[in-house]
């Protein structure tokens, strides 16, 4: 029994430091995860208010694509600009964040739902202020964060997420 304890608590440990994990610096949020073994074309960052669901092929929404460098090595971070940004499932394109914007970050999309330009947000929040249904809003730690690889078939793996 005794050889057994520290067998499960290295089990434990593999298993928490196998995950994503956030933080804040001046530039914005960044999101860091373990190497990734595989061959997939790109990655893809989701992030969404619950826990990743098997059973939810359209879990969380995207955050950022990444992909390998010429040697075919993936990053094992990725910074998320200090800006807003908008669940595409929550918007209910009704254009008031896009009219309030002072710098004209907002856009909409094909689906008169809106896109902001990270490029061009001021991470002012009168967009998350103004918008009637809590669509916008900045990444943070309270996130649950999902990383999956995308192969040439275009179908995304669940790779890892972040431990709340």
């Amino acid at each position: 029994m005794k050889t057994l304890i520290p067998a499960v608590i290295l089990i434990l440990v593999s298993t928490v430091t196998a995950s994503l994990t956030f933080s804040q610096d001046a530039g914005g949020s960044v999101i860091q995860w373990d190497p990734v073994e595989g061959s997939f074309d790109s990655l893809v960052l989701r992030c969404s208010e619950t826990a990743y669901e098997t059973e939810d092929p359209d879990w969380g929404m995207v955050l950022a694509t990444v992909y390998p460098d010429s040697s075919g090595e993936f990053p094992i971070s990725v910074q998320i600009p200090a800006a807003y940004i908008v669940d595409p499932d929550e918007c209910i394109a009704c254009g008031i964040c896009i009219n309030q914007c002072p710098t004209d970050a907002i856009t909409a999309d094909i689906d008169g739902k809106a896109v902001i330009d990270p490029e061009l947000c001021i991470a002012c929040g009168i967009c998350a202020n103004v918008c009637p249904v809590a669509a916008i809003f900045t990444p943070s730690s309270g996130l649950f964060y999902g990383l999956f690889g995308v192969n040439e078939e275009i179908t995304e793996e669940f790779i890892q997420e972040s431990v709340q």
